[in-house]
């Protein structure tokens, strides 16, 4: 039997006057629930308020692969935001011990709202902080989700040229010593510094970073064969490996031929061994060159999607904005989605909070490739609209239900279908708040089959602290 003074001890009631406590006496319903018992489900639309009398309940919130708890000690009261908005209810609630419990029907629960202002301006303040909390948290998880992604592929992208360095190192720690040996060896064999010359202009003149052009695999093997006959006739040690080597710089036997006459049997086989150890060592440096520009091209775009070691406001060119993402995006792109650019570069910088704005392409983008299952056409338009920047990301996927449009940016609202591993429809409900209140621009979409568009305007002017 629930006595009065319980209700009384529920903070939300505190202020109830008796004959209202008496009124929800009578509309309650009391039960109990044993430790395990689960009382809610994440995700779960609940029509009712529970009244946690005795005991106590555990909440469980498993989201974006993450799991946080919370523990509740009676007396307390839960269930008001499925209530009031009918949304999925945020975590699984579950009874620690054994509890006391009893439920408020929804139409109760309304009338009490309509009906008493005490009541109402509690659950309102109670409300509002728990949305603005649950929303901060929403924009910190996002963010922590775009930085997850953006260090997944910056992984994945720093992996090739991190190997191709690495690779390129240890061969140049044995191509180092046999350069040297070579090196020796000329000095051993007194070939003439004329040759030496002519040996080193043979080798600047080489490409250092592809192979013969005009040459097709088959016409290559041929050059390698022919090369390899003519250095063993010259009696040039291990043919073979030397002929590879310089064929693939474009070099002939009719390059050598006059060093062939110029030099004697052992210095030319000190002379075609340096010219081969030199230009595969300095093409390996090439190579290592090329990995490790790429890895700062890299570095340089996750900083400038950031916008680290910078304020929280800049002056951007939003393409550079555009660019970062598809940059970071990369790995979730480069398979089957193809990226078309339709930009208006005569757009001024503007005035933005440059890291929130990022994330504001990554959702779109996200939810794009998303539609189209990563495969099909994206284009990024930008356009210069009256006073403002427009932005339009266009993708080909089987567009948005009807129904769903009215709702697209509103919180916890999602077309798919729930899973506790992914978020809670707050992606775009942050990006509208980012561009319509934060920048105070606009952000809308259409949407039919084969097309939906996202358009963001942004002002060219804004006014200062907005």
């Amino acid at each position: 039997m629930i006595e009065l003074n319980e209700l009384a001890k529920i903070r939300q009631f505190a202020d109830l006057p008796p004959e209202r406590l008496q009124w929800i006496h009578d509309k309650v319903v009391e039960f109990t629930a044993e430790a395990g018992e689960v009382l809610l489900e994440e995700g779960e639309i609940s029509t009712d308020l529970l009244l946690l009398l005795q005991g106590e309940v555990s909440l469980m919130r498993l989201a974006e692969g993450e799991i946080s708890r919370e523990h509740y000690v009676a007396p307390w009261l839960f269930g008001t935001l499925g209530v009031i908005a009918s949304i999925p209810y945020p975590a699984t609630a579950r009874a620690a011990t054994d509890c006391r419990l009893a439920r408020l029907r929804e139409p109760a629960f309304r009338e009490l709202f309509v009906s008493c202002d005490s009541f109402s301006r509690m659950i309102t303040r109670r409300m509002s902080g728990w949305l603005a909390g649950f929303e901060s948290a929403g924009r910190s998880r996002e963010k922590l989700e775009a930085l997850g992604k953006l260090s997944a592929g910056v992984a994945h992208e720093l992996n090739n040229p991190a190997s191709a360095v690495a690779r390129a190192l240890a061969y140049m720690l044995g191509g180092l010593d046999g350069l040297e040996d070579s090196a020796l060896a000329l000095g051993w064999s007194a070939v003439p510094r004329e040759a030496v010359v002519e040996l080193r202009a043979l080798a600047a003149r080489q490409a250092l970073d592809a192979r013969a052009t005009g040459v097709d695999l088959m016409g290559e093997s041929k050059a390698e064969s022919e090369l390899c006959d003519w250095l063993a006739e010259h009696r040039v040690a291990k043919p073979w490996l030397v002929a590879t080597s310089l064929v693939a710089h474009g070099i002939s036997a009719d390059q050598l031929s006059a060093l062939a006459l110029n030099l004697n049997e052992a210095q030319f086989g000190a002379a075609i061994s340096w010219i081969a150890q030199f230009i595969e060592l300095r093409t390996v440096v090439v190579e290592a060159m090329r990995g490790a520009a790429r890895i700062s091209e890299i570095v340089n775009a996750m900083k400038s999607y950031s916008y680290m070691d910078q304020g929280p406001q800049q002056e951007v060119d939003i393409h550079a904005g555009l660019e970062d993402t598809l940059a970071i995006m990369a790995p979730e792109l480069r398979d089957g989605v193809v990226v078309t650019r339709d930009y208006d570069r005569s757009l001024p910088r503007i005035q933005v909070y440059g890291s929130e704005l990022n994330l504001v392409w990554t959702r779109i983008i996200e939810n794009a490739v998303e539609a189209m299952n990563a495969h099909g056409k994206l284009t990024i338009r930008t356009r210069h609209n009256r006073d403002c920047a427009m932005v339009e990301i266009i993708d080909s996927g089987p567009g948005i239900p009807e129904e769903a449009m009215p709702h697209l940016f509103e919180p916890f609202f999602t077309a798919k279908p729930i899973d506790p591993m992914q978020g809670r429809g707050l992606g775009l409900h942050i990006a509208y708040r980012i561009v319509v209140y934060r920048h105070a621009g606009s952000i809308k979409a259409t949407s039919h089959p084969g097309e939906t568009t996202f358009r963001v305007m942004l002002p060219l002017l804004r006014r200062s602290g907005a």
